[in-house]
């Protein structure tokens, strides 16, 4: 059977694109107040974020016409993962602290975090030992133990950074992907239960960490404190009803709700847009999810179909983390809303991911065509057995 190259996912784009302009408005009204305040310009974010919009969309061209299996050339997962673990220790060295956090490369017009290359190389890597060692994915030490380490040495600098959200979310990605492949649910499991107490001995060594577990909890009884931040979130979802406010009459913004254009902006959205936009943007979400999930199943080879649902799990589950922080659901984990949130080194991310993922698409096996070729090529038999017959 043949892969024909199909067009692009319509369904994938039209979400894609939808949710990006949205971001781009969102970033425009959550971020004003603050731009012309610190900067004297009101666009001072928003018109970085419109540059980067472009950026992320010449990245999804370009990556949506890569053919997926170019990743799997040249020992390309190894060594793009090796050079990651490099840049990621290097932040130890080079990088800026932000917010208690040493998780970016400055580079004066733009900063790079390689945490959002780490979680794209994690499951390029994975999605190629997954599809090629088959059965031996059951030996513990000979088929996961050496994969296991590379992925502990990937994901211990960003725990110390610290930046215990992203690692959480590549373990929930990773674990994914092994439980839809040849290793056993009970390794998976065990692997799980390793990075728990690495992240719990963090969380209490980390005043960072742990005031935002401590407020989490005690949110209402720390209106002052950080968790003011969470409060008031709440409070911006709240105001906002069924239609919201209006776009740029959110009063959150004005200083009340911290972070309003970056990991919170999804409160902003529920405040100006109400219900009615918060749903549509988590409807389009899972949109995401369905073409995701549909891709994989119609994927031509067992690589693009690991590769899709690293891609598409990385994509829905980084939203929907966010959303459960903003609505208090889990404490606060430092992770962008994507599409919808400020920052370059995010919407870069993301923009592989859904590069990625539209290439597979378009390289999914077309099951109408498949069948007119194959009725063809048994006509042609049949009519070719007649003349020969004839004789």
């Amino acid at each position: 059977m043949r892969a024909n190259k199909t067009k692009n996912d319509v369904w994938l784009v039209g979400a894609v694109t939808t949710l990006l302009t949205i971001g781009l408005v969102l970033v425009f009204s959550a971020s004003a107040v603050v731009a012309q305040e610190k900067f004297g310009s009101l666009i001072y974010y928003s018109g970085r974020q419109i540059a980067w919009g472009f950026f992320c969309l010449i990245i999804i061209f370009v990556f949506s016409r890569v053919r997926y299996t170019s990743y799997q050339k040249k020992n390309f997962p190894l060594t793009g993962l090796i050079v990651t673990i490099v840049l990621l220790f290097g932040l130890f060295i080079f990088g800026d602290v932000v917010n208690g956090a040493r998780r970016w490369y400055n580079f004066g017009i733009a900063s790079f975090q390689p945490s959002e290359v780490a979680k794209i190389m994690l499951i390029i890597y994975f999605a190629d030992i997954f599809s090629r060692k088959g059965d031996l994915l059951h030996d513990w030490k000979k088929g996961l133990l050496p994969h296991i380490s590379l992925f502990a040495l990937t994901v211990v600098p960003i725990l110390i950074q610290p930046d215990l959200g992203t690692v959480v979310m590549i373990t929930m990605i990773i674990s994914v992907m092994a439980l839809l492949s040849n290793v056993r649910a009970k390794h998976v499991l065990a692997g799980v239960a390793l990075i728990i107490p690495a992240l719990i001995i963090k969380i209490q060594s980390s005043g960072y960490q742990s005031s935002r577990i401590s407020d989490w909890y005690n949110n209402f009884f720390n209106p002052l404190g950080s968790g003011h931040q969470i409060k008031q979130s709440l409070i911006g979802l709240g105001t906002g009803g069924l239609f919201g406010s209006g776009i740029g009459s959110s009063k959150q913004k004005f200083y009340f709700l911290p972070d309003s254009h970056t990991d919170f902006a999804f409160s902003i959205l529920g405040e100006e847009g109400g219900f009615l936009m918060t749903t549509v943007v988590l409807l389009l979400f899972l949109v995401i999810l369905w073409r995701g999930i549909r891709i994989a199943k119609r994927a031509p080879s067992t690589f693009a179909q690991y590769l899709a649902i690293g891609m598409t799990v990385n994509l829905v589950l980084y939203g929907f983390i966010n959303v459960a922080v903003v609505t208090m659901l889990v404490p606060a984990t430092g992770l962008p809303m994507p599409f919808l949130s400020y920052g370059g080194s995010s919407l870069i991310g993301i923009a592989f991911a859904v590069g990625i993922l539209m290439n597979i698409s378009r390289n999914i096996q077309n099951p109408n065509m498949d069948t007119r070729l194959e009725q063809f090529r048994e006509d042609k038999t049949k009519f070719y057995n007649t003349l020969v017959g004839s004789r």
